[in-house]
């Protein structure tokens, strides 16, 4: 009697079984499948996790930001006028109840243009004086109301000064900073849901997380077709 180790025959021909090798195969594909999820979770938990280390830095720099772009702002708009003595003799257009309605309209940061709501209308009166400023006048030509600069006015007792183009461009682009910190701030302070998060990281990294997809598919494919060969072959 003949005895064949690790062999066998198979319709009278000497054949090697497969089950021996599957074993290994199928345990270096799951090990790689384990590997690529192990990769693409740790790429994804290690970006939302420097994230939530870092917000509060983040969150005190914008701050600081829009901080600055909103004292500039105050500090254009807020620049001072001429005062002159009210003489006998003098020609004045008279403002009352002071010089501006209370409250004011917050300007849409990420849009307005200040040029296109500056308003003259002192520009027909050589010398304009209200009840809240006794016995001294303003030169008319030399004022203006805005009302999207209005939410920036510090002193409601003495007309705004009329601002020159270059210094309106400027606050156009102060309030995009403003509307810029706003928006990141809001972010940062209402921070997204976790499901939230993962999909707009994998949106960010696209490409990287379709190609692990796609090489984590085939794997499971090949580990799928051998094992199901392996099966078969038992």
């Amino acid at each position: 009697m003949h005895i064949f180790s690790n062999r066998q025959f198979s319709n009278g021909r000497l054949s090697r079984h497969p089950a021996a090798l599957s074993p290994v195969r199928i345990g270096f594909g799951q090990h790689l499948c384990q590997v690529l999820l192990l990769t693409l979770f740790m790429n994804l938990s290690g970006a939302m996790s420097a994230g939530a280390t870092t917000r509060d830095e983040q969150i005190a720099t914008i701050k600081s930001q829009m901080n600055n772009a909103i004292f500039r702002v105050q500090e254009i708009v807020n620049q001072p006028v001429t005062h002159l003595k009210h003489t006998p003799g003098m020609n004045v257009a008279f403002y009352s109840p002071g010089w501006f309605h209370a409250g004011a309209i917050k300007p849409d940061f990420n849009t307005v243009d200040v040029r296109a709501t500056q308003q003259l209308d002192y520009d027909g009166d050589r010398y304009v004086t209200s009840d809240l400023n006794s016995g001294v006048v303003f030169i008319g030509r030399e004022l203006e109301f805005n009302p999207m600069t209005k939410y920036f006015y510090t002193d409601r007792s003495v007309p705004k000064k009329k601002l020159t183009e270059a210094e309106m461009l400027e606050i156009n682009q102060l309030y995009r900073v403003i509307g810029r910190c706003e928006q990141q701030l809001n972010e940062l302070q209402n921070p997204e849901s976790p499901l939230t998060t993962f999909h707009r990281l994998v949106s960010t990294h696209k490409p990287a997380a379709i190609a692990l997809v796609a090489v984590l598919v085939v794997t499971l494919v090949v580990v799928g077709k051998r094992r199901s060969q392996a099966l078969e072959n038992q």
